[in-house]
Formats: C-alpha cells, sequence, structure tokens
C-alpha cells in the first residue's frame, strides 16, 4: 500500500451487498486516498467484492466485532507508516461526500481523533436512539474528562500516533469505539469534530440493542477502575 499519509479504513462484516458502490465512490471523489477493508470473517463474498473494487482487504478467520477489525486495520496501517485513518460503515450509513469535511479539518497538533457529529434530533433520527447517544456521549465525557461529540457515529479520523500511544485493545466489538475516545482524550489527546449528514436505517445493522447496552454498562465500570486504579 506504500506510504500515504491518509487511508480509508473500512471494517466490513457480510457487506458485499453495500460495500462495492461505496468502495467505488470513495475512488471517485478522493482517487489519491487508498482503501483498506478488514473483512471480519464474512461468510459471503465480501472479501471478493472489495477486492473487485479497487481495495486492499484484510481478512480476519472469524468474526471477532468491529473493534477487533479496527484495531487490526489501524495497527495495519501505523506500521505501513501512515499518519490518519478516515474510518467509515460498510453498510451506507457515511456518505462519500462528507469525507472532504474531514480533509479539511484544520486539527490541532494534538487532535487525537476528529469525530462525524451527526444532528441528533428525533426528526433526524428515532427518539430512543437520540436518548441513547446523547447519555452515552455524556457519560463517556466524564469518563474523559473532556467534552465528546456523538459517540455512538463509526464516521471518525483516528491520528494513528494517538492510537498506538493510547494502548487499545485490539478486541472489542461496538463498544471499543467508545472506548477509544476515552484512552485517547487520557492520553491527553484532544478530541474534535466535524459536521456530517445524518444517514439512519437499520437495514443490515448488526446492533442489537440490549446486548450491545449490557456491553457498555460493562465498559462503562471497567473504565472507572482503570481511570481510578
Amino acid at each position: 500500500m506504500g506510504d500515504p499519509e491518509i487511508v480509508f479504513l473500512i471494517p466490513a462484516y457480510r457487506a458485499a451487498a453495500t460495500l462495492g458502490p461505496l468502495i467505488e465512490r470513495l475512488k471517485v471523489l478522493h482517487p489519491g486516498i487508498p482503501v483498506l477493508v478488514v473483512d471480519d470473517g464474512s461468510k459471503d463474498n465480501t472479501a471478493a467484492v472489495a477486492r473487485d473494487a479497487g481495495a486492499q482487504v484484510e481478512t480476519l478467520s472469524v468474526n471477532r466485532g468491529k473493534g477487533t477489525a479496527l484495531a487490526s486495520g489501524l495497527a495495519r496501517l501505523f506500521k505501513g507508516g501512515a499518519t490518519w485513518a478516515i474510518c467509515l460503515d460498510s453498510d451506507g450509513q457515511h456518505l462519500p461526500e462528507d469525507v472532504a469535511a474531514f480533509l479539511e479539518h484544520k486539527t490541532s497538533d494534538r487532535c487525537g481523533i476528529v469525530v462525524g457529529a451527526r444532528e441528533l434530533r428525533p426528526r433526524s433520527m428515532p427518539w430512543a436512539r437520540v436518548c441513547s447517544n446523547r447519555l452515552t456521549t455524556f457519560l463517556l465525557g466524564l469518563q474523559a474528562g473532556t467534552r465528546l461529540w456523538d459517540s455512538q457515529c463509526g464516521f471518525r479520523m483516528y491520528r494513528l500516533a494517538a492510537f498506538s500511544e493510547a494502548k487499545l485493545p485490539p478486541q472489542g466489538r461496538f463498544e471499543w469505539e467508545s472506548e477509544a475516545l476515552v484512552r485517547v482524550a487520557r492520553a491527553g489527546w484532544t478530541i474534535e469534530k466535524v459536521r456530517v449528514s445524518t444517514v439512519y436505517t437499520d437495514a443490515g445493522s448488526h446492533i442489537r440493542p440490549w446486548r450491545d447496552t449490557a456491553r457498555f454498562i460493562k465498559l462503562w465500570f471497567r473504565m472507572w477502575a482503570w481511570i481510578l486504579g
């Protein structure tokens, strides 16, 4: 993949139906930025679709969760010499057109993560998701010691040096992205934001509200033990 400054990173699980158009659009809008897809143990042809669309592919042998796919991809890019990774979900909820907001954002020297901040209002997404997002973002902000934005949005730009310094766990599922905000902030990096479009759909989502809420609660107590310990 050479030594690019910025790379698109897409964690993907059973995403054959949506991944191709996403990669193709990214390449049309930003032809100079390579794409790395981490196939999280899919049983469909996710990996083949990604390769056909022009992406590099890393394949995990079994499904280990979105956090594991992100951690694996970020570690690979850091070792490869990249500076930033722009992460998008594979299901079409993140618009390639919004990548420009990240590229145009003037980051500070200590910016560790730029978060895509959606409009958290009932007219944009279901009220239950609005409340959940606002609550988890506030609670994580207490642990991070700084204000956070849209903690449930996976549309982010990670500084790979911050990822490495924060010593994020190599495995995890959706809660990994929440832990990333706290650990990166606690390591002395800032969390910044850009505005992105709100595209909400449950079609193809791998989120399970009750299961993932339980994981967040476990994370919440585990992070306090880490902070206070």
